[in-house]
């Protein structure tokens, strides 16, 4: 079985917790607005993270996940930052859940906003980042996936 971080990025911040998660599952992280979503045969752990953008996740995420096949079997975790709250949770699942997908998990954490920002400055922090990698181990154990151990 193996991992994929999927996500999409406007400020930096979710790439950095995409980034991180990534690397302790020693999978790859695919910015969706930059790269198409890549042949998904053999994943069984699926981990999706975005922004919140008036609400909802962005665009091209929602048209990535849109797109792809029907994955049942596949589990599946949501992740992202936000400025205020993470409503962007919910379409997130919706969007998995309608491809069949079992949600193991989610994982939010504040970023650096234009109109929080004086309360968010440094988020995500390390602190957060660190947060982000116990998340994916944590998935990996739910979903019974060990990452090679040359990542560590």
């Amino acid at each position: 079985m193996q991992a994929l971080v999927l996500y999409a990025s406007l400020t930096g911040n979710t790439k950095k917790v995409a980034r991180a998660m990534a690397e302790e599952l020693n999978a790859p992280a695919v910015d969706v607005q930059r790269e198409p979503v890549p042949d998904l045969t053999g994943v069984g752990l699926l981990v999706v993270g975005d922004g919140v953008y008036f609400g909802r996740p962005s665009r091209a995420m929602i048209r990535a996940l849109q797109g792809m096949p029907p994955l049942p079997g596949v589990r599946a975790a949501v992740f992202g930052t936000y400025g205020a709250w993470p409503q962007q949770r919910r379409k997130l699942e919706r969007l998995l859940a309608a491809k069949g997908m079992e949600i193991i998990g989610q994982f939010f954490c504040p970023g650096v906003d234009a109109l929080f920002y004086p309360l968010r400055v440094g988020r995500p922090s390390e602190g957060d980042l660190e947060r982000a990698r116990a998340f994916a181990r944590e998935l990996a154990r739910k979903a019974g996936y060990l990452p090679s151990e040359s990542s560590r």
